[in-house]
């Protein structure tokens, strides 16, 4: 999904005109969007992957999801205008995000722009569509038990790529952080499963048997 799609080129300039956009470039671990940075501003990552992340007060981490080009940043905090204590956006690899002013993306201007009322359809399905990853995650969370949640988590994968073998887009840090469990934990049960021939794995490519 486009945030620009079915808008042509030449209004382009001026969308991005109206809602006060401006561009950033991140490098690998670096804050994109805090908390504190104000919960009126949405991203789009134009290239590049995001992390977003959330975070206790012991430093505690958990990757909700795994966001690259095109996907919003921000949004959620944005639209309920709630303040957010916990969730970050971290790039990453280097990446190059576009901000845009929430309150003149959701609010029509004055001079009753064709496109801005496509902007505005464009950035509802773009938040459906990240709903529905979270969806997933929650999905694999859910699961009791470690074998479940990698299964779970595995089987999404083998449906998105049509195949049942298929790369992961995260290495094992990642992927216990995103499935809620511990690195060595998570080691231990990929071994397990090998030997179960339930899985045959090297590096991120997985098959499931």
């Amino acid at each position: 999904m486009d945030i620009f799609e079915n808008i042509s080129p030449e209004n382009r300039d001026a969308m991005l005109e109206c809602v006060k956009a401006y561009e950033k470039t991140f490098e690998k671990g670096e804050f994109v969007l805090q908390p504190d940075e104000g919960a009126m501003t949405i991203g789009i990552v134009i290239e590049g992957t995001v992390n977003m992340v959330t975070e206790d007060i012991w430093g505690n981490r958990s990757l909700l999801c795994i966001l690259d080009s095109g996907n919003l940043i921000g949004e959620t905090f944005a639209c309920s205008q709630e303040e957010n204590y916990i969730t970050t956006f971290i790039a990453a690899s280097s990446c190059s995000i576009l901000f845009m002013d929430f309150g003149r993306v959701i609010h029509t201007c004055d001079m009753r722009c064709g496109f801005h009322h496509r902007l505005i359809e464009n950035m509802v399905k773009m938040i459906a569509l990240k709903n529905f990853e979270l969806l997933k995650k929650l999905d694999v969370i859910s699961k009791m038990q470690i074998r479940k949640k990698i299964l779970t988590f595995l089987s999404q994968q083998s449906a998105e790529k049509g195949s049942e073998t298929f790369d992961i887009p995260m290495g094992r840090v990642k992927m216990a952080e995103y499935l809620c469990v511990d690195r060595s934990a998570l080691t231990r049960e990929l071994s397990k499963m090998a030997e179960d021939r339930i899985i045959e794995f090297e590096g991120n490519r997985f098959t499931l048997l």
